[in-house]
């Protein structure tokens, strides 16, 4: 090749080579600003209050970070069919905090929970006790626009009645007793059931337990023996409206009662023993006398103490630990004397019962 060819060919390259560098990419579309349908909707009814709750999302559709938080669009609709556009029954303005920002090698931090409490009316009950709500939310940008409705989730209709509004505890041996008085339950709807529940929890407790469900009244009672003594509780009466429709069941839970304060302090003895029996022995062993007596049902019972004496003489404990089971043997007697008994009942607190009624025997003179 000629060198003023080879010269003009490097020439041709290196202009080439300046003209690549400077070529734009291609153009990227504007950001529709659409953010991603919320997944996360959840909803729980308590009364005739409704809490929604929902992460707001923080990309858009087209995976771009969420400059602007949307405004919540809250959607609800009569019956169980899946709502093809939201039916608006509020708006949730952007909170002011700042949009989630890009973290590196991670996911965005800044998480922003959204809750929205709805009041239903009393009349969706009334009209339709079985029937259900849906609740869904549409994030919508500056122009109105969305990319479309959240996760849908159900609600029932079922109507709740008020619950007692004065609440009472009395401590006694047999248990603690809850009264109550308020006013008096509606007549349920066809297919619904009410039901007023009793609760309980240590004072201080994160959660209540449930103890019985009981038909609903204007006064009553409610004793409760599966509590622990020495402990201060809390008790509540929370209502129940249940219906029954199309096999399928659904259940929610109304008001609650004031609460009541109580201590559980054990000042009450186990019952007095009873069924004590005096048998004297001897054959082929050395005398003694069996005493047996029925076994005390208290379930913190710890034992029992036994009682002998003879005429003229003040009753004297036998044993030096208590006695774990009905029974006791005796085998520090005199021939000719005659022996009286008594047994009493001690429980793990230390309350002792009254003794039993005596029993006696006569040893035999040899």
């Amino acid at each position: 090749m000629k060198p003023w060819l080879v010269g003009l060919t490097g020439s041709i390259l290196l202009v080439l080579a300046f003209c690549a560098c400077g070529t734009p990419g291609a153009p990227q579309p504007p950001s529709l600003n659409l953010a991603v349908p919320v997944d996360d909707l959840t909803a729980s009814r308590r009364g005739h209050k409704v809490d929604l709750e929902w992460t707001l999302p923080h990309k858009n559709t087209d995976r771009t970070l969420i400059k602007h938080n949307p405004v919540s669009r809250i959607c609800r609709r009569e019956g169980l069919t899946l709502m093809a556009k939201c039916e608006v029954i509020a708006e949730v303005q952007p909170p002011s905090a700042k949009p989630p920002q890009k973290q590196k090698g991670g996911p965005p931090i800044g998480e922003l929970r959204i809750h929205y409490v709805d009041t239903l009316p009393e009349q969706l009950g009334l009209k339709d006790p079985a029937g259900f709500v849906m609740y869904a939310v549409e994030e919508v940008n500056a122009r109105g626009r969305s990319a479309g409705l959240s996760n849908q989730v159900p609600i029932p209709l079922v109507p709740v009645i008020a619950a007692p509004d004065k609440l009472s505890a009395e401590v006694s041996a047999d248990g603690v007793r809850i009264s109550w008085s308020g006013p008096a339950p509606p007549q349920p709807p066809p297919g619904v059931t009410y039901r007023y529940r009793i609760m309980r929890r240590p004072v201080g407790a994160p959660a209540y337990i449930v103890l019985d469900d009981l038909a609903p009244a204007a006064t009553g009672s409610y004793l409760d023996k599966t509590f622990g003594w020495e402990q201060k509780y809390e008790y509540r009466i929370t209502t129940l409206g249940e219906a029954h429709a199309g096999g399928r069941t659904a259940t929610v839970e109304g008001e609650d009662s004031p609460s009541v304060e109580v201590f559980a302090r054990d000042i009450y003895p186990p019952a007095q023993p009873v069924g004590l029996q005096a048998v004297f022995s001897s054959v082929g062993q050395k005398p003694f006398i069996d005493l047996t007596w029925a076994p005390n049902s208290e379930s913190d019972l710890a034992g029992y103490n036994v009682f002998r004496w003879t005429n003229g003489e003040q009753p004297k404990k036998l044993n030096q630990q208590l006695i774990q089971t009905p029974s006791y043997r005796d085998e520090n007697i005199e021939a000719g004397k005659k022996y009286f008994y008594a047994v009493s009942a001690v429980d793990l607190r230390g309350n002792e019962s009254p003794k039993s009624v005596a029993a006696s025997e006569t040893v035999p003179n040899k």
